[in-house]
């Protein structure tokens, strides 16, 4: 069995990429050229030849991949984050079809970045789950469905990479899956929340509505795929990259507005108020001039008292 895998992602891709490229399993790999600079010398270093690496052009991929498959006579194509709809005459050119790599439970986390979606919404657990592709989005056969708890405090990259490795077990089930698969039951799906990527304003910490815990969460799934969670202070927009919990203890019955600096110094850096009486402490962020701890913020001039506005 031949099989290309066709990826715009290395943590999700590469482990799979490379236990089919160990099991001799592999023909080729196509990428999109705008990701030509990440995606191919990790490709080269695993051992894959760079003629088996194809470069797909936004105007002319469908026409490539047509022509690249007649060519290696591939007997199955794989999709990890391709970002473009595959149309129904390029999905019938390979005899076990094309399967879906999407790392989001379906269809409620159904299109773009469900990765991103899981971790906002604080979900406990991870979903991978394979599909056999049809013209409409995520919406094909289910094959394979996979789950992986959620640790507490990890960000997006780190979750993609433990997933990249989690797909990794589902090949020896897809390899023995023979014919077609058969027909998914829709009658208790439930609407699909997300088939976007998060915008500004998905991105925004809102200080007066989040809590804590849903700023920290937010804050993890931004980082690093979108540079951290949005955040202002002092006319100055910033990137909030990590966060965590902090306990203080303030005098008298004093409530301070959420988004308040409650506590700044050069050891701690900056102690952030929330809603319901809790606190986060700012870790790292990220600015134009580059990135900073809360101590440095405390350093450039950021003080006790001072507050976060809304972006949004």
């Amino acid at each position: 069995m031949k099989i290309t895998v066709i990826c715009n992602s290395d943590s999700l891709a590469f482990p799979v990429i490379q236990a089919l490229y160990a099991q001799g399993l592999l023909d080729t790999v196509a990428i999109l050229e705008r990701s030509e600079k990440l995606l191919l010398g990790p490709l080269l270093a695993i051992g894959i030849a760079k003629e088996n690496v194809l470069r797909l052009n936004k105007a002319t991929w469908q026409h490539q991949i047509k022509q690249w498959l007649a060519a290696t006579g591939s007997d199955a194509v794989w999709i990890f984050g391709f970002p473009w709809l595959i149309p129904e005459h390029l999905l019938q050119t390979v005899p076990r079809g094309f399967i879906n790599f999407h790392f989001g439970e379906l269809p409620k986390y159904r299109g773009a970045d469900p990765i991103f979606w899981q971790l906002k919404n604080k979900e406990a657990v991870a979903m991978l789950t394979i599909h056999q592709m049809t013209a409409d989005v995520d919406a094909g056969p289910v094959l394979c469905t996979k789950q992986l708890p959620i640790i507490k405090g990890e960000n997006y990259g780190l979750l993609c990479q433990r997933l990249g490795f989690v797909a990794i077990e589902a090949i020896p089930q897809l390899l023995n899956e023979t014919g077609s698969p058969p027909a998914l039951d829709r009658s208790n799906e439930v609407a699909a929340l997300f088939d976007k990527k998060p915008n500004n304003n998905d991105l925004a910490i809102n200080w007066q509505l989040q809590s804590a815990d849903e700023i920290e969460w937010l804050v993890n799934a931004a980082n690093p795929k979108y540079d951290g969670a949005t955040a202002c202070i002092k006319n100055t927009e910033l990137r909030i990259l990590e966060v965590s919990p902090a306990e203080i203890q303030l005098q008298g019955e004093f409530k301070p507005e959420p988004g308040t600096i409650v506590y700044a110094d050069a050891l701690y850096g900056l102690i952030v108020a929330c809603i319901e009486n809790r606190f986060l402490k700012i870790n790292t962020v990220h600015m134009r001039e580059g990135y900073f701890s809360g101590a440095k913020l405390f350093h450039m001039g950021i003080q006790s008292g001072e507050k976060f506005i809304n972006l949004n």
